[in-house]
């Protein structure tokens, strides 16, 4: 066995996640409000919030050794949301404190008939990480780093103490922001949503808008289609993963931070896309069952028992 893989085993984490964190207060109504008028609130949550952050609950929930690295502020939403993240095991001794600054606070409406939601988001700007607060060690004490490409300078620093330490590198393409087109082209495997990619590759085709990802640099892509699954591409071929039916749908907030979790299973275990598209779908379509964005993450054993009342035995074998 050569020294790399030897170092990646022993590792202390099994992924780090760098990106966005935030506290959400989640409220159910019926219908999306009309302004100037009362509504009544059924339910309200308060959970931890943010993709990166979520997809390491999700990581650490269906069992592996996660790390979030990220800006938290002082104030009590900020205690909140780190005690929410040591609660679900997630290591936070990678976390930048800013003690002076507010927390990234979310307000999300989240409609009991449909289950879509409205989310509301206050991220300070002292939570913006810079290149030079990135720090090697933390970074490359996991086998594979997941960003989300919110701040630029630091995803590019992260993927380059990733590649020093020959880890793999996933991406959650959601939030177009100025310089992302120089992160996602250098990750390993770049999943995002349709809005993304009509942005980004200037089409609303997927296959399409895939090819054209697929030559900047990535060697697997993918796009999330909602009730339809996901389309990927992988050595120029599509593969498609079909989604889930779940009963009652309570909330998506938080599906695909799920999603993106749940890809470093698959990741991780060297498995084809289309198996790691499908237990991602699995486990984000599971998630849906319970108001919030973590609160209906499932756990491994769960996820298998689905995946064989699905019809995907072999998948769920493989989880064993």
């Amino acid at each position: 066995m050569s020294e790399s893989i030897v170092a990646l085993i022993e590792r202390p984490f099994d992924v780090v996640g760098l990106g966005v964190n935030a506290l959400d207060l989640i409220a159910v109504i019926d219908g999306f409000p009309k302004p100037d008028a009362k509504h009544m609130i059924d339910e309200v949550e308060i959970q931890g919030g943010g993709m990166t952050a979520t997809a390491m609950v999700a990581c650490a929930l269906l069992g592996l050794r996660a790390r979030y690295v990220g800006k938290v502020g002082g104030d009590l939403w900020s205690q909140l949301a780190l005690r929410l993240l040591r609660q679900d095991h997630v290591d936070i001794r990678g976390v930048i404190r800013v003690k002076d600054s507010p927390g990234h606070l979310s307000i999300v409406l989240t409609d009991r008939r449909s289950g879509q939601r409205a989310l509301f988001a206050r991220r300070p700007p002292a939570y913006e990480i810079a290149a030079d607060e990135i720090d090697r060690t933390i970074i490359q004490s996991g086998r594979l780093l997941h960003i989300d490409g919110v701040d630029v300078s630091a995803a590019l620093r992260a993927i380059e103490c990733a590649r020093e330490a020959g880890m793999t590198i996933t991406m959650d393409g959601e939030r177009i922001v100025p310089g992302v087109e120089n992160v996602w082209p250098r990750v390993d495997l770049l999943v995002c949503n349709p809005r993304f990619l009509a942005t980004t590759a200037g089409t609303t085709d997927p296959e399409a808008g895939l090819r054209a990802l697929a030559s900047r640099g990535p060697p697997r892509v993918a796009v999330t289609l909602a009730d339809n699954g996901a389309l990927g591409l992988v050595d120029g071929c599509f593969v498609h993963a079909p989604g889930f039916s779940v009963s009652p749908v309570v909330d998506t907030n938080g599906a695909g931070d799920v999603f993106h979790g749940a890809c470093a299973i698959g990741e991780l275990r060297g498995w084809p896309l289309d198996w790691t598209l499908t237990f991602a779908n699995a486990v984000a379509a599971m998630k849906c069952r319970k108001l919030g964005g973590r609160a209906g993450i499932p756990t491994m054993t769960e996820v298998r028992e689905f995946l064989v009342t699905n019809g995907h035995e072999a998948l769920a074998a493989a989880l064993a």
